[in-house]
């Protein structure tokens, strides 16, 4: 236990070193928290991201890219603009980003070229080209796979498109090769291993306030920013030599991920207790309700932590592992309630939101703050993040000696 501790406090000592880092993990939730108290306070409506988008492909996908990315009730605006008008406003600071869409970007989609999306963002803001730039990154990667799944349908489709209308037989095999597409999906992702469904009744409790919505969602995309910086600590180690010298101790390397283990717990308690205190502060949270919200936290970002540790064992370089953790990341902060509650989400994004490891942690932790949350249902949560994250750490014990000596 000693070693334990030890290593404990070695890996917090040295995130202690980085201020920065910390800075950026505690003000996540504390600088949110502090502008949705502003907007929830004045009554406004919530803020928009203003998108400028230049087409110069004018093709069948590029009008698509607009209407897919204001699906749902997300926080984007975007307006059509020439290619000259667009450089002069993001210049003078009135959009939050600029979006241009090259000539033949329909055929890069439909994998015949290639070519590159530019997107200018404005530098006088922080959290919308953020998100404008994330969400970008979501669409390239679902043309990344539509184009693997649908590429030939897709293709004649374009192909049609520039044809005129197409005949009844041209339209019936393009649909039998996207049903064959589909039922070869069937037993994968189709149809769903999980339902959900939801009982709506009538409470008299008063409505949350926006930023009462958005703070479970906040606290977490911080969680998720924490394990996925502690989790590519062992990367840091193995550049070092630290981890191979430790590993040549009689210490197990269970005893080693324990302790960094702790020591990101340590972390993520300070991050939840100060959204917490500010909850108390700005939206009137009871302090009775903070001694179980902390618990929960500290649970479910354990739980993160030791899932993406075994993820950046697997990975074969630091680069790699950086990757690969963002791409796990970011659809999970979309998918678990962090850039959008789950009240402003399609029906099935928030059916499938919900249960993810951190958007399962979101859902409880509003019951937590909010609402009366029932044992059975929490302890159901609480298997349903802890016996993966159980399997994650073993998984990564056994893994941890050979990726030392790789």
């Amino acid at each position: 236990m000693r070693f334990v501790l030890v290593a404990a406090l070695k890996d917090v000592r040295r995130r202690l070193a980085d201020p920065a880092a910390m800075a950026i993990w505690i003000g996540i939730p504390l600088v949110l928290s502090g502008m949705l108290s502003f907007i929830a306070n004045t009554g406004g409506d919530a803020p928009r991201a203003l998108v400028l988008l230049v087409d110069q492909d004018n093709t069948v996908i590029s009008r698509l890219l607009p209407g897919v990315a204001r699906q749902g009730n997300t926080p984007i605006e975007i307006e059509a603009v020439t290619l000259d008008e667009g450089r002069r406003r993001i210049g003078a600071g009135d959009a939050s980003a600029l979006l241009v869409i090259p000539a033949g970007f329909q055929n890069a989609v439909i994998g015949s070229g290639s070519a590159q999306l530019q997107l200018v963002t404005n530098p006088a803001q922080r959290i919308f080209p953020a998100l404008v730039q994330q969400m970008l990154d979501v669409l390239v990667e679902a043309a990344f796979y539509g184009q693997r799944l649908f590429g030939e349908p897709m293709k004649r489709v374009v192909a049609g498109s520039s044809q005129g209308p197409a005949d009844d037989s041209a339209v019936a095999s393009i649909a039998v090769a996207i049903n064959q597409q589909i039922a070869r999906l069937q037993g994968v992702l189709l149809p769903p291993v999980i339902s959900l469904s939801v009982k709506s009744e009538t409470s008299r409790a008063a409505p949350l306030n926006f930023g009462q919505v958005f703070l479970p969602g906040m606290l977490f995309m911080s969680f998720l920013f924490i394990a996925q910086g502690m989790s590519g600590d062992v990367w840091d180690e193995k550049s070092e030599g630290t981890l191979r010298r430790v590993l040549t101790t009689p210490q197990s390397a269970g005893r080693l991920l324990l302790g960094k283990l702790l020591a990101a717990l340590v972390l993520t308690s300070v991050v939840a207790l100060t959204g917490l205190l500010a909850a108390v502060a700005w939206f009137g949270l009871a302090w009775s309700r903070i001694p179980g919200a902390l618990l929960w936290c500290a649970f479910v970002s354990g739980g993160l932590i030791a899932l993406l540790t075994l993820l950046q064992l697997f990975a074969g370089s630091q680069r790699g592992s950086e990757l690969l953790s963002s791409i796990i990341v970011f659809p999970l902060m979309m998918l678990g309630g962090s850039f959008f509650p789950f009240e402003q989400m399609p029906a099935w994004m928030a059916a499938v939101g919900r249960w993810t490891p951190n958007g399962l942690g979101v859902a409880k932790l509003k019951d937590l703050l909010y609402g009366d949350v029932s044992a059975g249902a929490l302890a159901v949560a609480a298997l349903g993040i802890g016996i993966p994250a159980a399997f994650a750490f073993l998984g990564s014990c056994r893994r941890l000696r050979r990726f030392a000596n790789a």
